[in-house]
């Protein structure tokens, strides 16, 4: 099977959006399984708890947008 990888650069609210959004299908899929469901849920659920997993082990990369922060700029 081809395997694909992907990098993604998000904001702070887009991680945190992110972050909530797969805890949610998570939970989703948790309830799905509950009831006796099987595939997708057992394969949607590892993924994104694999995908939260990388996300909050990632460290963030502190940029700033203030013109103001760069060295020679004027006040």
């Amino acid at each position: 099977m081809t395997s694909y990888q992907y990098t993604l650069t998000i904001g702070e609210s887009e991680q945190l959006a992110l972050e909530a959004a797969l805890e949610l299908m998570i939970q989703y899929c948790k309830e799905q399984l509950a009831t006796g469901a099987s595939a997708p849920y057992q394969a949607h659920q590892a993924n994104c708890a694999e995908m939260l997993r990388k996300l909050r082990r990632t460290p963030a990369e502190l940029t700033s947008t203030s013109s103001g922060s760069w060295p020679g700029s004027p006040l």
